[in-house]
């Protein structure tokens, strides 16, 4: 399903006019929605789709390797157990050795699909034992597959410690070299916050139906649930456009393949001159800190502008040591310490530069009152582009309340650590529902789009129609100082090839993300550096054919500073 419009391929166009394709996470209420109206209004039966899950779910196990080894089958008293039990039958059937054990809460009962599955089993002479403590040390050297279909997405909040689900998983996550399959997300999982808390037992891999959910790519509950295969299972596509009417969640993962078509340099006519590319100011560095600064230039060269300068406080110019690229123009837009306002002003204008990178290197923020005015001239009148990295976004709130900005033309990339010192508004986490909307108030309010670093960055566009958006294409290889610099300046590249904010990021993350796997395929995943991502970001479309569009299990895009 695809998203709203939200960026343009030339600065000579609206940078709203491109559309951007991409699938929703699927919360809690929209996919009990879904399968709500795959019954009742499309008569695609329930027992059916949990046939379709549970068979996805053994023929995963299978894939596994199964050979002689056990396979302990957890069910709860839920649908997520009727999914599990539906397993253990295809499995039993297989020959496999299989054991279930029913892992239910005091006075719990079956849901009607998993007292039928139940009533199945029985009936074909399959034993279903409930579980009792130390009932699975017999399996303490087996090695065994444990298929975990105790909670589904339906769970909220807490596990107790003394409910015997908690104690069966805790028994199971004990046992040695267990590959845990989960179904749907590990039992103690909250899908739509991905609240970690009281989760006993991390999956290896998980095994999903119709989409991806939010805590399957948000960092850090990603980490739980290891390999995330999603099946589908057969819900038609009529109820999932209908369920949008209900309830439309509130991220969408966007199509890497298609973000990395989506190159703003590709039409450029064979007489373009280096402003056609676009030129990229970075304006950061402190003493001893000035390679960050040069990376974000750089880095925006190898992204595909045409010219980038570098303006730094004299104290960060003093401190200059080693190999400076030639490729790099400084400029002297700094009385000291002090970024002038006048000397921005007269540089945007006489050499035509279309993006500016603030902040790179800096400890403490460059901008004042005066120079966020004239950046808000440049992006408001001329149609520039402003990202906001690293130390500049302290005190960002404030500074940019006090003038009028449009979030198509300003991205502020905080990391986590940075968030929450944009403004004393920024004391919560946007990972939630309820942080999602808070982020997107305070974007749309600020008139800036947010782009929060974590491990899967997600990124609030300022658009209160629009969804937020979560890229999870990194790799752990980008965890390194660094990274983030070389982001911004990709970003800052995009921004000045015209597209807006939102498409500039998007693709920007995918590109550093891909370009990263290059790296590590030249020098190895723990050796890459952020220069060997910045080289490797004009051969992103190599992963095209090669199916770059699917992460690797052990994606994992690291804080970068």
């Amino acid at each position: 399903m695809s998203s709203s419009a939200l960026a343009a391929k030339s600065p000579d166009m609206p940078r709203d006019e491109i559309t951007l394709v991409g699938d929703y996470l699927w919360d809690r209420a929209y996919a009990r929605e879904v399968d709500r109206l795959s019954s009742s209004s499309y008569l695609i039966p329930a027992n059916i789709l949990m046939e379709n899950a549970g068979k996805g779910v053994a023929e995963a196990v299978r894939e596994v390797g199964v050979d002689d080894t056990p396979v302990i089958v957890l069910a709860g008293s839920g649908n997520n157990g009727g999914d599990a039990l539906v397993a253990a039958r295809y499995l039993a059937e297989a020959g496999c050795e299989v054991h279930v054990y029913l892992v239910w809460g005091d006075g719990a009962q079956p849901s009607p699909l998993c007292a039928e599955q139940m009533r199945i089993l029985t009936a074909l002479g399959h034993e279903l034992k409930p579980w009792r403590a130390g009932v699975l040390t017999r399996f303490a050297k087996s090695e065994p597959i444990v298929i975990d279909g105790v909670l589904g997405i339906g769970c909220a909040g807490a596990l107790a410690e003394d409910s015997p689900l908690f104690r069966a998983l805790t028994e199971a996550a004990g046992l040695r070299d267990v590959t845990v399959v989960a179904v749907d997300v590990p039992s103690g999982l909250d899908a739509d916050t991905g609240d970690r808390q009281q989760v006993p037992l991390d999956a290896d891999i998980t095994i999903t139906f119709g989409g991806y959910k939010p805590a399957h790519l948000l960092a850090p509950a990603r980490d739980l649930c290891g390999e995330v295969i999603v099946l589908d299972i057969g819900f038609p596509a009529a109820a999932r456009d209908a369920a949008l009417a209900v309830h439309k969640p509130l991220i969408v993962r966007p199509e890497p393949a298609e973000l990395v078509l989506m190159d703003p340099w590709e039409e450029l006519p064979r007489s373009a001159n280096k402003y056609d590319r676009g030129h990229v100011l970075v304006i950061g560095g402190s003493p001893g800190k000035t390679g960050a600064p040069l990376l974000a230039a750089m880095s925006a060269l190898r992204a595909g502008s045409g010219w980038a300068s570098v303006a730094m406080p004299q104290s960060a110019t003093a401190t200059l040591r080693g190999e400076v690229p030639r490729e790099i123009v400084f400029e002297g837009l700094f009385d000291g310490e002090q970024l002038n306002a006048l000397k921005l002003e007269r540089f945007l204008a006489e050499r035509k530069v279309r993006a500016v990178v603030v902040g790179p290197g800096c400890m403490q923020s460059p901008l004042s009152p005066d120079t966020a005015t004239v950046l808000s001239h440049f992006t408001g009148e001329r149609g520039g582009f402003v990202v906001v990295d690293a130390g500049a976004t302290q005190g960002l709130a404030a500074l940019v309340s006090a003038v009028e900005l449009t979030p198509e033309t300003w991205v502020a990339t905080p990391h986590p650590g940075e968030w929450s010192r944009l403004g004393p508004e920024f004391d919560f986490t946007p990972l939630s529902p309820s942080g999602v909307k808070q982020a997107a108030a305070l974007a749309e309010r600020l008139g800036i789009a947010l782009l929060y670093k974590g491990a899967t960055p997600l990124l609030l566009t300022g658009n209160p129609q629009a969804p937020a958006f979560v890229v999870a294409e990194g790799t752990v290889a980008l965890a390194r100082a660094g990274s983030g610099d070389v982001l911004a300046g990709v970003i800052g590249a995009h921004g000045a090839a015209g597209l807006a904010s939102s498409v500039a990021a998007l693709r920007s993350q995918v590109a550093v993300a891909w370009a990263a796997r290059l790296a590590s395929e030249q020098v190895g995943k723990q050796a890459v550096l952020a220069r060997d991502v910045m080289a490797q970001l004009g051969h992103i479309d190599l992963l095209l054919d090669a199916g770059g569009d699917e992460m690797d299990e052990d994606d994992d895009l690291g804080d970068d500073d």
